[in-house]
């Protein structure tokens, strides 16, 4: 959580394994959390993650085996994250009607919290309380939901600064929480969607962002942000060195390495790179194809096209625009409250159960997306600014170098499914599952990666459980991209720093992300 002590949680969403990522938490009944605690460890601790958020509901909270379960994952990494109750429907197998609120439940909920800080408990400020996820509900009526929260506290006897409330809506309008007089832990939800078609640009999403956390960036957890992530084709890695090198080349500033050196071009990155071959940074990224070549149109991270020629992995203008828009957006207002001294106390991405939709961490069609979204957690993970003797260039005042597993080469050592992926699991023959029931499933760009069920009227159905098992019905996990182990992706238990005898030798499996002392250059007088 980071309450105290100034840590900023790296954080990733974990659904339950269970429907849609969409739907699967509203479903009523205690959760299915299908994760392995030394998976969580091994594949989350290595990609960058701090901090997981899992999903609880009253049933859930009241079963002591499941809450065991939600404390073995919590401590596979590093103890660390949040704890945030969902609604759910009243009829079972089904995620609706749901009302958005706790009114006329407050006693159940907070006996599901006393129960959730009886585990929880000596955690402290590490693993934090989000007491409601996005209170719909409510509308625009903030305080009978303070009054609901704050109910829910004084029941449950909870310590209030572990406490978080969501904003109202979808957790979008903190502002009138705060108004209320509520004066501890805020959650905030980013998503591409909260702007209009036609706006979604990075001005647009940063600007917003900013105005929705405006007076409050420091109070608040970003416990979800998403945008589909699939088939970017944008080199990510180039983008975060024009970010550096260009920014400090242009106002002759230097660091560490650079210091003897004073490059004195512009924003000419191959100039400064062929003068100083040794730097830091151009060691670190000229291994990088996409440095002196146009970048590959995204064929190294397609899913699993049946044909193998990552056709489909080319997205549309639009797509990719939008993609690139929203996360390069949250990332400057991120930075920008960085330079305020004013941080988000945590960023929590949604979501990390391979399931191969277009929203899945893990699925090889989203490793340049996922890449993006590792640097805007290593961004977050570094201190906020300091300022220090009045020089504005000092302020990236750290040297850290973190290993981290590179999202792009990792899908290179993923174990892939025994076997081919069969023609019946095409979407030409099988059609998403219905996101009303428990088991329906989506399908993975043209494939559906779970089972298909038997032929209803000549067309099959993605999903998994009961509903979608008889004879007749086609195993599809060999369609996934990695193979899925246990709601994660299959990586090898031992991962290390150099890649031989793969396609891609050139880029390092560890990214090595570095915090950088800014000075200005003392240049002597011409």
């Amino acid at each position: 959580g980071g309450g105290g002590g100034g840590a900023r949680d790296a954080g990733l969403n974990l659904p339950p394994t269970q429907g849609t990522t969409r739907d699967g938490a509203f479903f009523p009944g205690v959760y299915d959390y299908a994760y392995e605690p030394e998976q969580v460890k091994h594949i989350l601790g290595n990609s960058g993650f701090s901090a997981l958020r899992l999903a609880v509901n009253i049933e859930t909270a009241n079963n002591a085996s499941a809450l065991q379960r939600h404390k073995a994952l919590i401590d596979a990494l590093g103890g660390r994250g949040i704890l945030c109750m969902f609604d759910n429907s009243a009829p079972s197998g089904t995620t609706w009607p749901r009302t958005g609120r706790v009114t006329g439940k407050v006693n159940e909920v907070a006996q599901a919290w006393r129960n959730i800080h009886a585990v929880f408990g000596s955690y402290g400020d590490a693993v934090m309380y989000e007491l409601f996820n996005e209170p719909w509900g409510y509308q625009d009526d903030a305080g009978a939901y303070v009054n609901d929260m704050m109910s829910i506290v004084q029941l449950a006897q909870l310590p209030v600064d572990r406490c978080i409330l969501a904003g109202l809506y979808g957790a979008a309008d903190v502002q009138s929480v705060s108004r209320t007089g509520w004066q501890g832990y805020l959650a905030y939800h980013a998503y591409s969607f909260w702007l209009p078609e036609g706006q979604r640009t990075r001005e647009r999403f940063s600007q917003k962002i900013q105005q929705d956390l405006a007076g409050l960036s420091s109070r608040i957890y970003i416990t979800e942000f998403g945008v589909g992530l699939d088939n970017l084709a944008y080199d990510t890695d180039e983008d975060d060195l024009s970010r550096d090198v260009v920014r400090h080349a242009n106002r002759h500033t230097a660091v560490a390495d650079w210091l003897n050196e004073r490059p004195t071009s512009g924003p000419d990155l191959k100039s400064i790179c062929s003068l100083y071959p040794d730097n830091t940074w151009c060691a670190k990224y000229a291994r990088s194809p996409a440095f002196f070549q146009e970048p590959n149109v995204g064929a190294d991270v397609t899913a699993h096209t049946g044909g193998g020629n990552g056709a489909n992995a080319v997205p549309s203008a639009s797509h990719e625009s939008e993609t690139m828009a929203f996360l390069g957006g949250l990332r400057d207002a991120l930075g920008a409250f960085k330079k305020q001294k004013r941080s988000v106390r945590g960023l929590y991405h949604w979501h990390g159960w391979h399931n191969g939709d277009s929203w899945d961490f893990w699925d090889a069609a989203n490793a340049q997306s996922s890449r993006m979204i590792q640097m805007i957690m290593t961004d977050l993970r570094q201190r906020d600014a300091r300022v220090e003797d009045g020089d504005p260039f000092l302020s990236e005042d750290f040297v850290n170098d973190d290993q981290q597993v590179h999202m792009v080469v990792v899908q290179q050592l993923s174990l892939k499914p025994a076997g081919a992926c069969p023609a019946e699991c095409a979407a030409s023959g099988c059609q998403p599952g219905n996101p009303a029931q428990i088991g329906g499933k989506l399908l993975t760009g043209n494939f559906c990666t779970h089972t298909c069920s038997v032929p209803y009227n000549g067309m099959r159905y993605c999903g998994a459980g009961a509903s979608y098992q008889g004879h007749g019905a086609v195993q599809c996990g060999t369609c996934a991209n990695p193979a899925v182990c246990s709601g994660l992706p299959c990586w090898p238990t031992e991962i290390h720093g150099n890649v031989t005898g793969l396609v891609h030798t050139v880029r390092p499996i560890f990214a090595q992300t570095r915090t950088l002392r800014v000075r200005r250059a003392l240049a002597a007088p011409a």
